[in-house]
C-alpha cells in the first residue's frame, strides 16, 4: 500500500525515485530477529512480590489522571451513600416516591378523620372502633383512650418479655402533656422578656441628671422643670428637724420615725420629670373632672357635644313628697328593656268601650286597633268606659266574631259590665298597620297601629273605676287587690 500511494505522488518512471522507494520499505518494515551482536533480556512472566510502605506517596495529577472508570464509580456510590446516612435535617410533608402527593403526613399524632383512605391503616379500636391511620399513630386511641398499634407491635406485647413492656410504656406515654408544658413554660418565659424588656434594654444617660439644667438641647419649659425639681429635692434633703413625722405604737411600745427617702436620692432615673424630658414618657395628669370632658369629643363630628341634664329627682318639684335615698336612686336606676316589662306588673291600664272590652277578656278578641303608638309591653289591664253598649251595636259584633271564626254557636258574654276593670292581657307587640298585614293577612283590625294581646285573665270581682284617656296607671291599693283576684 505504500509502494502504491508513494507511486501516485511521486514518478515511477525516474530510477532513482525507484531506489527510494525500495529503501523505504526495507526501514519500515520491523525485523522479526534482533541482530546477533546484541543481547536481549526478557522479564519472566512470575509476578513480582510488593511490599507497601506505611506512608502511601502523595499523588500525582499524572496518576490521577490515568485512574480507570471503575474506580471513580465506586467513589461517586461512597459518597452516595455517606450523604443517605447523614442525618436529614428536613421533614418531608408528602408521602414517598410521589404515591399521594395530595396528602400532607404531620409529624407526631394528630387526629385524622381520613378512615384509612388517605394513610396507611393501623388498626382499629377494639373498644370503640375508631379506625387508626398513620396520622394519628401507635398509642392511645384519641376518642376512648384504649391501645391501638399494629400487628407487629402486638406480637412484641403478647410476648410478656422486658421489651414488651418497654413497648407498651412508650406507646402508653402522654407525649401531648409533655408538649403542652414545654408550651406553658416557653410562654411564660416570653410574657416575662416581654415584661421586662423596658429594664433590660433601658439605656443609663450621665447626662439626665438636674445638674444638666443648662443642656442646650433643653427648651426654656424643660429647664425650668428641671430646675424646679432639683429645689424641690434639695429642700426636702435640707429641711428642719421639726417638720419629721414620728408614730408612736402603743401596743408594740415602739416609736417609730419616718424617714423621708424623697430627697436623699437626687440622681434617680426613675423620677418622673426626667423620664417626662429625657425619655419622653407621659406625666401622670390628675383625674379629669366630669365637667370638662371636651377632649372626648371627636373633632370630625360639626356639632356640640352632650350637656349634663340634671334629672328630676335631683331637683324636686314643688308639692311633691320627698322621698328617701335609697328609694331615690333605686327609681333612677331601673333598667327599661322588654324583658323586664313582661316580667313585672307596673300596673298600666287601658280603658275600652263595651263590647270589645269583654270580648278582649274573653280571648275572643286579639288585636286591638289604636291611631297612636307605645312602647309597653307585658301585663295590661282593662278596663270598660262608663258608656253602656247599645243591643244593636252587641249583636253586630258578636255575629262579626262568629262569621270571623266560621262557628256560628260562638259563646259570647251574657253581661257586658260598664265603668269598672275587667281583667288584664298580656301585650307582645304594637305593630303598624303594614307589618300587620304582612304578618296576619285576615287581621280584624284596620287602625295604623295594632296591640297583639295574649293570655287574657278575668277578674272575679269586678272593681268599679273610672277611665283614662291613653295607657295610664292605676292606683296602688287598686292593683294589688286586682292582683288577687285574678282567676
Amino acid at each position: 500500500e505504500i509502494q502504491e500511494y508513494m507511486l501516485e505522488l511521486l514518478d515511477g518512471s525516474d530510477p532513482r525515485v525507484r531506489t527510494f522507494i525500495s529503501q523505504l520499505i526495507q526501514k519500515w518494515r520491523p525485523q522479526e530477529k534482533p541482530p546477533d551482536n546484541i543481547t536481549v533480556y526478557r522479564k519472566s512472566d512470575q509476578d513480582e512480590e510488593y511490599i507497601s510502605g506505611k506512608k502511601s506517596a502523595k499523588p500525582s495529577k499524572n496518576n490521577n489522571a490515568s485512574q480507570p472508570l471503575v474506580s471513580q464509580t465506586e467513589t461517586i456510590q461512597a459518597d452516595q451513600s455517606n450523604q443517605e446516612s447523614r442525618k436529614k435535617k428536613f421533614i418531608p410533608l408528602f408521602s414517598q416516591e410521589g404515591q399521594a402527593k395530595s396528602v400532607i403526613k404531620l409529624t407526631g399524632r394528630h387526629s385524622c378523620e381520613c378512615q384509612a383512605t388517605k394513610h396507611k391503616l393501623i388498626s382499629n379500636c377494639v373498644r370503640c372502633g375508631r379506625i387508626v391511620c398513620e396520622q394519628e399513630g401507635s398509642g392511645p386511641c384519641l376518642f376512648c383512650g384504649n391501645l391501638v398499634c399494629t400487628k407487629e407491635e402486638q406480637e412484641v406485647l403478647d410476648r410478656g418479655s422486658r421489651k414488651s413492656e418497654q413497648l407498651r410504656q412508650r406507646l402508653m406515654k402522654d407525649r401531648g402533656q409533655d408538649d403542652y408544658e414545654k408550651a406553658v413554660q416557653h410562654k411564660n418565659k416570653l410574657l416575662e422578656f416581654d415584661k421586662t424588656s423596658v429594664r433590660r434594654t433601658q439605656v443609663i444617660d450621665d447626662e439626665s441628671d438636674y445638674f444638666s439644667t443648662d443642656n442646650r438641647w433643653l427648651s426654656k419649659t424643660e429647664k425650668a422643670k428641671l430646675k424646679k425639681r432639683e429645689e424641690e429635692l434639695r429642700a426636702q434633703r435640707h429641711a428642719s428637724r421639726k417638720d419629721r413625722k414620728i408614730t408612736l405604737d402603743f401596743a408594740g411600745r415602739q416609736v417609730i420615725e419616718e424617714s423621708n427617702t424623697a430627697g436623699m436620692n437626687m440622681y434617680d432615673v426613675n423620677d418622673d420629670v426626667i423620664q417626662e424630658i429625657h425619655y419622653g414618657a407621659k406625666s401622670k395628669a390628675p383625674p379629669t373632672q366630669p365637667g370638662n370632658l371636651t377632649d372626648l369629643v371627636n373633632p370630625s363630628i360639626n356639632v356640640p357635644g352632650p350637656k349634663f341634664v340634671a334629672s328630676a329627682m335631683e331637683t324636686p318639684a314643688v308639692g311633691r313628697p320627698h322621698k328617701k335615698e335609697g328609694e331615690t336612686r333605686r327609681e333612677g336606676l331601673r333598667l327599661q328593656d322588654r324583658e323586664l316589662q313582661e316580667m313585672s306588673d307596673e300596673g298600666m291600664c287601658l280603658s275600652m268601650h263595651q263590647p270589645w272590652a269583654s270580648l278582649l277578656i274573653k280571648g275572643i278578641k286579639c288585636h286591638e286597633g289604636r291611631t297612636w303608638y307605645t312602647a309597653h309591653r307585658g301585663r295590661l289591664w282593662i278596663a270598660a268606659t262608663a258608656k253602656p253598649p247599645a243591643p244593636e251595636e252587641v249583636a253586630e259584633v258578636e255575629q262579626f266574631y262568629r262569621y270571623l271564626y266560621k262557628d256560628p254557636h260562638l259563646q259570647c258574654p251574657t253581661h257586658y259590665p260598664v265603668g269598672c276593670l275587667l281583667g288584664c292581657v298580656d301585650l307582645t307587640d304594637c305593630l303598624p298597620q303594614d307589618e300587620y298585614r304582612e304578618k296576619y293577612p285576615e287581621g280584624e283590625s284596620a287602625s295604623p297601629f295594632v296591640f297583639i294581646c295574649e293570655n287574657p285573665q278575668e277578674l272575679v270581682v269586678k272593681f268599679p273605676i273610672k277611665g283614662k284617656h291613653k295607657i295610664y296607671k292605676l292606683d296602688n291599693h287598686i292593683l294589688q287587690a286586682a292582683r288577687k283576684g285574678l282567676r
